[in-house]
């Protein structure tokens, strides 16, 4: 009888499986299954960090879908884009406002205002009381690593971290900056931006572009610009007669800031120029016909529009469901069948990071 094949050496079977599409995490999974070697190889902290370091880029595992249950009550629901799903992917009562480093921002309105930030990965998740003298009539808020400029986000999902809260101060009519740190387990002072005669705030998900985070401001056709080194808060103007309904704050590959709108006749691509002297500019850069891209005879909602930073991902509603578009490839996939609109899918939050089995709760 022949000799069994000799077993794979442990680092050789590692290099193998480092290599599997992140975009792919069940293939990883199915790893684990195969044998207690290979399962112990792919669940370490380890090979987490290295897969990280090797695909450098995380992929988007799914989009939270702001919805309504048929009571009128928040319902943000998960559709994954990937072959993986959270363990809950409802979460009832709730409405997702931003992802970012592996976190979920939440908001509650039930009898109670109130925000959670949420880890999908690992099922955690941690209540942030609401700062004091905080405004609810106009506002949004992100949430981000608290290590800004000193990690490189592959796997910080656990870690200490960030809540940006942008509201309004009708008294002196200026924007003002809460900001929310675990290890402190305390807000910040306000920080005040400029004097405006109407401060507005779309909610819609900020941007994170390098160590600046960028708010984008209804009505007074700016975008509010905070630096997370330096606490410093301005403004950015937009393009004259800009109007801010449908639009969505983008990044670029070389981390740059750019918006989208979605108009009748097209999508609408816009990429900020910075000047020798700090001094911002518009430059419009694409118009995709979205209508040629998707299904024939469907209608688009004009409710909102969507981005996956990191990954250059729009997603557009329609009355068929829920539409990502590559703004690479200009590669259409459909999301979900959720009709959108007031009364479907009126909001997403993309969901991008790493996954390995040992991420698992």
């Amino acid at each position: 009888m022949a000799a069994p094949p000799p077993a794979l050496m442990a680092d050789l079977v590692e290099d193998i499986l480092l290599r599997f599409p992140p975009d792919d995490p069940v293939s990883l999974v199915r790893a684990a299954l195969v044998c207690k070697e290979w399962c112990r190889i792919v669940s370490g902290p380890g090979f987490r960090r290295r897969f990280g370091e090797l695909h450098r880029t995380a992929p988007m595992l799914g989009v939270l879908c702001n919805l309504r249950d048929d009571e009128g009550y928040y319902l943000s629901r998960f559709f994954p884009t990937a072959s993986s799903c959270p363990p809950h992917a409802d979460q009832w009562g709730w409405r997702a406002l931003d992802a970012r480093h592996g976190r979920v921002l939440l908001m509650g309105k039930g009898s109670e205002f109130a925000l959670d930030v949420w880890a999908p990965l690992t099922e955690e998740s941690w209540e942030v009381y609401i700062p004091p003298h905080f405004s609810l009539l106009t506002w949004n808020a992100a949430v981000l690593c608290a290590a800004h400029g000193a990690c490189d986000h592959l796997d910080c999902h656990g870690g200490p971290f960030l809540v940006v809260l942008l509201d309004s101060d009708s008294g002196s009519r200026r924007l003002c900056v809460h900001v929310y740190s675990t290890e402190a387990d305390a807000w910040s002072e306000p920080i005040y931006g400029p004097q405006s005669s109407i401060c507005d705030i779309e909610m819609v998900p900020p941007a994170l572009a390098g160590n600046t985070l960028y708010f984008l401001i209804d009505v007074t056709y700016r975008i509010l610009k905070y630096e997370l080194a330096t606490a410093n808060v301005s403004a950015i103007q937009l393009p004259p007669d800009f109007i801010v309904d449908f639009a969505v704050l983008t990044t670029a590959e070389n981390g740059g800031l750019g918006f989208a709108r979605l108009e009748p006749s097209g999508l609408y691509l816009w990429s900020m120029v910075t000047g020798p002297e700090g001094d911002a500019s518009w430059t419009q850069i694409a118009v995709i016909q979205i209508e040629t891209l998707l299904p024939v005879d469907v209608e688009i909602s004009y409710d909102f529009i969507g981005f996956a930073h990191g990954v250059g991902v729009l997603f557009v509603g329609t009355n068929e469901g829920l539409f990502s578009i590559d703004l690479k490839s200009h590669r259409v996939r459909k999301v979900c069948d959720e009709e959108c609109g007031n009364d479907g899918v009126h909001g997403v939050v993309p969901y991008i990071s790493f996954y390995t089995p040992g991420n698992g709760p």
